[in-house]
């Protein structure tokens, strides 16, 4: 033929070796160089079939996702309308055309795939070269609607469920001898039961498969032993399904299917012989593995096993003798049924029944013919269940009351009028219930659960009675006359727009997580009439909720409503339609817990009296690792010049030469913004001793850096890095297995660590009438021109000024040094021209400061001596700080 046959599963049986497992590069590149010979060999009529099969599946499941999409869809038009957002609105009524114009697609694509099958099914050996062609075209075309629809299965794997398997590895059959019954007579798709007719039941398991898209077919599937003998003559596979529930272990939740098998007959002796050996003395059952067969008609074997972990039971059957069932949500325990009288205290007559013992396919009532059963459910005074007019009610047979968990030994069930107790102005209302139009009522459904919906004119606020029966696989009723339960019919629900909402962390500190809120998020909401009761529901965190909370705020800013405090506080008087923002906030204590990048989901749900939902919110809340700083971080300002920071350390002892260490506030180094200031770690290189060496210290911005004396000199550059430090508040670990801190880095500098004395920042001079406090004609008291001789106008240290350009507290005389941070220890008066203290000596520590040295007569200066008065002294570090100042000696005259 001119073009190519082969879905993907024929392409991949081209890939895969007869082991299951992919073939060499050169193997691949001969198969396809040989693909249209392999073609010709693998069209035959079982191949065609089986690939028309494939393409109904892959339809099925695309004709539901596009119904879930255009009833999504269609919600969200009506929200928006209802809302007053015509953009909304416009863009819900494009994506309903989308999805309408999709399923439109799929069903007239379903009619031709239907007819197709017909055709091959009828085709002879001389027509397989056209029909070929023709599922060929048919395979495209699917694929042109649904995307790719299948590959070739390489691997598959048992998983465990909590629905369809909760071990994994277990199959349990029982067989079921029919009693002669018919359920039920009059009903669509009633079943016939046939006295001694052999029924088996099935049981089922679940599947993963790669790759994920594969699509599974029930006659792809077989158990076969460990010596690869199948039990194809003994078992069948019923049918294959996605498989959308929970999962008892990790596994994900792609390429899952459910199998659902059964024995097609029950020999004692030869089930036995098939699932159990005799090792030793002891019988031990035999293992199965799940085979995948990829095999067409034509073609090599190539398959692929599961590891042999299934086990194969049987017991006796037995039939169930209670009706338990869930509509929708709730468990119909809790639902009103009329037990003694209706909603307007009419009397009812009918005695519900229930079995008292075993089951049988008839009831005669309750009277003295009838031992087998009582009068009982009683749920009188249960409220009738919020039932919303055109959306289904699902009805789901279960084993338990707290969720549903499907039996195993139900055949089916229908739903019906509950028209005996229809008793409220007989017969107006029973031919009220009847006028109403009603999807899936009055319909045998195998299996357990169906589906109803109600339609009709002027119905809202009705309450309509309906009653669930059931049948075992024998024949034999569930319940001896049904379970009834009763609904009351509303409008449909407002669902508002879905606020996402992101939140980062700011500290690990237990005490502030749920101090930390998201941005506040735009939201249009609509106003809601006699809004009674909400609830608010969020995903887990260690089996906790909620996991965090929603905060509603008005234009003003004011929270109107929140899901915390006022959740049911007041509810009435909340105006949702004045809510512009709505924001999130955690509420756990932990920052781990919550997984990076998660979308965490919350629903709140608002009903009114009757409990009816009147609105619902879908609000999310993303954890986000941050990435930047606090806002309003920044080094302050001329704090750090040209890449320096020169750090003018304060003493721990002020006096001279007492200072063992020097110390400086974060604070006065950084603007913390938003961030917490201890959050701030601050790391200086090689500032600490560590024996002979030196190492860096790391404080945090609650605190100071602390150095002794030695590193202080005004000149060594010490590495320096800032950064916030979020702490342990993300999900993830290194790999040792450990949460790390989540470290931003702020800044980089290097800095100096200086006296308040060093020469560039502090000067000396001559002190100023304005230093001094005198008026600016006043004579100053004292003169840098010496007499020989003669020291009467002398200066003193209360006339030698400091001036300091960091910190005003320091500019002051001399005399007055901060904090008797100077201490003088040596001064002289040296000649500029020999350096030598030609003509006085200087000590401050006199009242005459100044001493002549000669006075006589021949030792006078013959012209003025320029000089220089040096003054040596210890700051409070001990550190040396000179002083020089210019000075004249003059020859007495």
């Amino acid at each position: 033929m001119n073009k190519k046959f082969l879905s993907a599963i024929l392409f991949g049986a081209l890939m895969v070796s007869s082991t299951g497992t992919f073939v060499s590069c050169k193997d691949y590149d001969d198969d396809i160089d040989n693909l249209q010979e392999q073609i010709n060999k693998l069209a035959t009529k079982e191949d065609m079939t089986s690939q028309i099969a494939t393409l109904q599946a892959a339809l099925t499941t695309a004709a539901k996702d596009a119904s879930d999409a255009l009833a999504k869809a269609t919600a969200a038009e009506t929200a928006a309308k209802a809302a007053g957002d015509a953009a909304a609105a416009a863009k819900a009524a494009a994506d309903k055309a989308v999805a309408d114009a999709k399923a439109e697609a799929i069903k007239a694509v379903q009619a031709e795939i239907a007819t197709l099958k017909k055709e091959v099914e009828e085709s002879t050996d001389a027509a397989l070269k056209d029909m070929a062609e023709k599922v060929d075209a048919a395979t495209k075309k699917v694929e042109d609607i649904v995307g790719k629809i299948a590959d070739m299965v390489t691997s598959v794997e048992l998983v465990a469920s909590y629905s369809a398997n909760p071990t994994g590895d277990g199959l349990t059959f029982s067989t079921a001898i029919e009693k002669e019954n018919v359920f039920s007579e009059g009903i669509t798709n009633a079943i016939t039961f046939t006295k001694g007719n052999q029924i088996q039941t099935g049981d089922k398991f679940v599947v993963r498969v790669s790759p994920t898209n594969a699509v599974l077919t029930p006659e792809m599937i077989s158990l076969t032993n460990s010596q690869g003998q199948n039990l194809n003559e003994f078992l069948s596979v019923q049918k294959v399904e996605k498989y959308n529930g929970l999962l008892s272990r990790a596994a994900g939740n792609n390429g899952l299917w459910e199998v659902t098998v059964a024995l097609k007959n029950y020999d004692e002796k030869a089930f036995s012989a098939v699932t159990e050996t005799k090792v030793g003395n002891d019988t031990k059952a035999i293992l199965f593995a799940v085979q995948v067969n990829n095999t067409l008609s034509t073609a090599e074997t190539r398959e692929v096993i599961s590891s042999y972990d299934l086990t194969l039971d049987w017991q006796a059957y037995t039939p169930q003798n209670g009706l338990n069932f869930f509509v929708n949500e709730k468990n119909v325990n809790k639902i009103h049924n009329r037990y003694s009288a209706s909603e307007n205290n009419t009397p009812v007559e009918y005695k519900e029944l229930e079995w008292k013992n075993g089951v049988s396919t008839t009831v005669i009532g309750l009277d003295k013919s009838n031992t087998n059963v009582k009068q009982g459910d009683n749920r009188q005074r249960e409220s009738v269940y919020p039932a919303v007019q055109g959306k289904a009610l699902t009805i789901s047979l279960s084993t338990k009351d707290n969720e549903v968990e499907a039996p195993k030994n139900i055949r089916a069930i229908y739903v019906t009028l509950d028209s005996q107790n229809a008793v409220e102005s007989a017969p107006s209302e029973i031919n009220a219930w009847n006028s109403y139009e009603y999807t899936g009522l009055n319909t045998v459904v195998e299996g357990t659960s169906t589906e109803i919906t109600i339609n009709g004119d002027n119905i809202i606020d009705d309450i309509i009675g309906f009653r669930v029966y059931a049948v075992n696989y024998d024949g034999t009723l569930v319940d001896p006359d049904g379970k009834a339960f009763y609904v009351k019919l509303g409008k449909e629900a407002a669902t508002w727009e879905t606020v996402n909402t992101v939140v980062t962390p700011s500290a690990n500190d237990a005490t502030l997580v749920d101090m930390t809120k998201s941005e506040a998020e735009a939201v249009t909401l609509s106003k809601l009439s006699a809004p009674y009761q909400a609830t608010w529901t969020t995903d887990k965190i260690d089996n906790n909720q909620p996991v965090f909370h929603a905060y509603f705020v008005d234009s003003e800013g004011h929270e109107i409503y929140d899901t915390n405090y006022m959740l049911n506080a007041a509810l009435e008087r909340v105006d949702f339609s004045k809510v512009v923002k709505v924001y999130t906030r955690p509420t756990g204590v932990d920052w781990k817990k919550y997984e990076d990048g998660k979308e965490y989901n919350g629903t709140l749900t608002i009903k009114n009296e009757d409990g009816f939902v009147l609105a619902t919110l879908n609000v999310t809340m993303t954890k986000e690792i941050p990435t930047t700083l606090p806002q309003g971080f920044s080094i302050k300002d001329k704090q750090v010049i040209d890449g320096i920071y020169n750090c003018y350390m304060i003493a721990d002892n002020w006096a001279a030469s007492q200072a063992s260490k020097g110390a400086m506030p974060i604070e006065n180094l950084i603007n913390f913004g938003l961030g917490q200031a201890d959050q701030y770690n601050v790391t200086f290189a090689s500032s600490v001793k560590d024996g002979d060496k030196d190492k860096d210290v790391t404080v945090n911005g609650a605190q100071s850096i602390e150095v002794v004396k030695s590193y202080i000199d005004n000149k060594t550059e010490h590495a320096t890095k800032v950064v916030y430090n979020y702490g342990k508040i993300s999900s993830k670990k290194n790999s040792a297995g450990e949460y790390e801190n989540v470290i931003v880095e702020a800044a980089t500098f290097n800095t100096v660590y200086c006296c308040f004395y060093k020469p560039e920042v502090h000067t000396w001079a001559w002190a100023t009438r304005e230093n001094l406090g005198l008026a600016a004609n006043a004579n100053l008291p004292y003169s840098t021109n010496l007499t020989y001789g003669n020291n009467a106008a002398a200066p003193t240290t209360a006339h030698i000024w400091g001036t300091n350009a960091i910190d005003k507290l320091f500019s002051t005389a001399l005399k007055d040094a901060y904090g008797s941070s100077l201490s003088i220890e040596s001064a002289k008066l040296t000649s500029d021209a020999t350096g030598k203290e030609d003509y006085f000596k200087v000590d401050f520590t006199k009242a005459n400061v100044f001493e002549a040295i000669k006075t006589d007569i021949g030792s006078n200066p013959k012209q003025d001596v320029p000089s220089t008065l040096t003054i040596n002294c210890k700051d409070s570090y001990g550190h040396d700080v000179t002083i020089t100042l210019k000075m004249v000696v003059k020859p007495r005259k």
